[in-house]
């Protein structure tokens, strides 16, 4: 093999590895709800609040459609494809996320 055409395939190789991970986001390829969202990101809490995450259940996608966290009175959104608040689990809340505090808005 010459040098143009290994030249050639590394480049096309470097090309696909670059184009993958948008290709399987887009296909559900990645974990999370909507867009590939993620909101399990835990660093820079205390253990105390990840000890609470993991107590009270709080998940980035509900089991239940009608408890997700949009729907919950402690939940405060975030910017359009990002995670929010909560007034109780600290952390990033996932929009479809839940927990065993869910209450719903009055």
């Amino acid at each position: 093999m010459g040098r143009r055409q290994a030249a050639k395939r590394a480049l096309t190789v470097l090309g696909a590895a670059a184009i993958a991970p948008g290709l399987l986001a887009a296909c559900g390829g990645e974990e999370g709800g909507e867009g590939g969202l993620t909101c399990t990101d835990t660093a820079g809490l205390e253990p105390a609040q990840i000890q609470t995450r993991q107590t009270q259940a709080y998940t980035d996608a509900s089991a239940d459609p009608a408890k997700k966290c949009t729907d919950c009175r402690f939940y405060t959104a975030g910017a359009a494809n990002a995670c929010g608040t909560c007034q109780v689990i600290a952390g990033p809340i996932h929009p479809d996320g839940s927990c065993n505090l869910w209450a719903a808005r009055s």
